[in-house]
C-alpha cells in the first residue's frame, strides 16, 4: 500500500502540470483568434432616421449601414441589425445589398421613445450603435416647426450676417444655445405643441454624424424631445410637403432665424415668428418678429 501511494503521487503531479500548460495554450490561441476576428472586421457607419406615427399604427423604422471599406466589395449586405425601443429589444432585420434595413413596430401609447439600432456582434462589420427618436403623436395636436439656427448662438467661424447665419449642425463643442430658448420652447411643448427641428439650408446632406450630434446637442442643453427632420433633396419645402402628404395638417406654425426659413413657411401659408429681429428690409412682409425668445409666446 505505501508503494501504491508513492506511485500515484508521482504520476499525478506531471498530469496536473501538463493540464495547466494545455489550458494556458488554449486560452492564448483563443485570444489570438478573437483578436484576429476583431481586426478583420470592416468599420462602418450606422444612420437611423427619426420616425413619426400615430398610437396603434404600425411604423417603419429605417436604418442604413455604410462606410468606405479599404478593398473589395462593400460588405454591407446581409448584416443583422438589432432594434431596441427604450432599452428593450423588439426586432432584428438584415440589410440588403445597399446596406439598408427596415423594422416594423406597433406603438401602443402616445409619447416620445428612444430607438437604438446596433450591429450584431457576430457580423463582419463593426459600427457604433445609433440612437434616434420615435414620436407617437395624435393628429389633433399642433406641430411647431423650429429652425435649428434659432436655437444656436453663431460661433466666431460662422457668418456674422444676421440675415443668413449658419443653419447650425451642432458639430462644434463651442456652439452654445440662445438664452432662454430651451426654457421657452419647453413651455410651448409642455401642454400644446409637438416640435419638429429642421434646417433651412437646402445644401444639408443626410450625414449621420451631424444628425446624431444635433440630437445629442439638443438633449445636452435640455431642449424638449421632438423629431429631428432629415434634410431632403428638395430642402425645407420638401420636408413640409412630406408632412402634409402624411396627413399632418396641424403643421401651421414655425419659429426661425433666417430669411430663407421664413420665406419657405410663408410660401406654404404657414405662420412664422423670426427671432431675433432681422435687419430693416430683410423681414418678409407677413412674418412676425421677436427681439428675444421670451417674447415668442406672445407672437404665436
Amino acid at each position: 500500500m505505501p508503494f501504491e501511494k508513492k506511485v500515484d503521487s508521482t504520476m499525478t503531479e506531471p498530469l496536473r502540470l501538463w493540464s495547466h500548460r494545455l489550458l494556458l495554450a488554449l486560452v492564448f490561441c483563443w485570444g489570438l483568434v478573437a483578436t484576429g476576428e476583431a481586426a478583420d472586421k470592416v468599420p462602418g457607419i450606422l444612420m437611423v432616421k427619426d420616425a413619426l406615427t400615430l398610437p396603434n399604427h404600425s411604423v417603419r423604422i429605417d436604418a442604413q449601414l455604410g462606410g468606405k471599406p479599404s478593398s473589395g466589395s462593400p460588405p454591407w449586405g446581409g448584416v443583422a441589425l438589432h432594434l431596441h425601443i427604450d432599452g428593450k429589444p423588439v426586432a432584428t432585420a438584415k440589410t440588403n445589398e445597399g446596406g439598408k434595413a427596415s423594422f416594423e413596430y406597433l406603438p401602443k401609447m402616445r409619447g416620445t421613445n428612444v430607438m437604438t439600432v446596433s450591429v450584431d456582434e457576430a457580423a463582419p462589420v463593426t459600427a457604433e450603435k445609433r440612437d434616434a427618436t420615435l414620436c407617437v403623436w395624435e393628429r389633433r395636436r399642433p406641430i411647431l416647426m423650429v429652425e435649428l439656427a434659432a436655437l444656436m448662438q453663431p460661433t466666431a467661424s460662422q457668418s456674422t450676417s444676421a440675415a443668413s447665419p449658419s443653419s447650425g449642425t451642432a458639430t462644434e463643442p463651442s456652439v452654445q444655445p440662445v438664452p432662454d430658448a430651451a426654457e421657452e420652447l419647453s413651455r410651448l411643448t409642455q401642454y400644446y405643441y409637438n416640435v419638429v427641428y429642421v434646417s433651412a439650408d437646402e445644401r444639408s446632406k443626410p450625414d449621420p454624424a451631424p444628425i446624431g450630434d444635433v440630437r445629442r446637442w439638443l438633449e445636452l442643453h435640455k431642449f424638449p424631445a421632438g423629431l429631428v427632420a432629415m434634410p431632403l433633396p428638395g430642402g425645407l419645402s420638401a420636408t413640409i410637403e412630406t408632412f402634409k402628404e402624411g396627413g399632418w395638417s396641424t403643421l401651421k406654425t414655425g419659429i426661425g432665424r433666417t430669411r430663407p426659413f421664413a420665406d419657405t413657411l410663408l410660401q406654404h401659408r404657414m405662420e412664422v415668428v423670426v427671432v431675433p429681429e432681422l435687419p430693416k428690409g430683410e423681414l418678409p412682409r407677413k412674418a412676425k418678429t421677436a427681439k428675444e425668445w421670451k417674447e415668442v409666446r406672445k407672437k404665436l
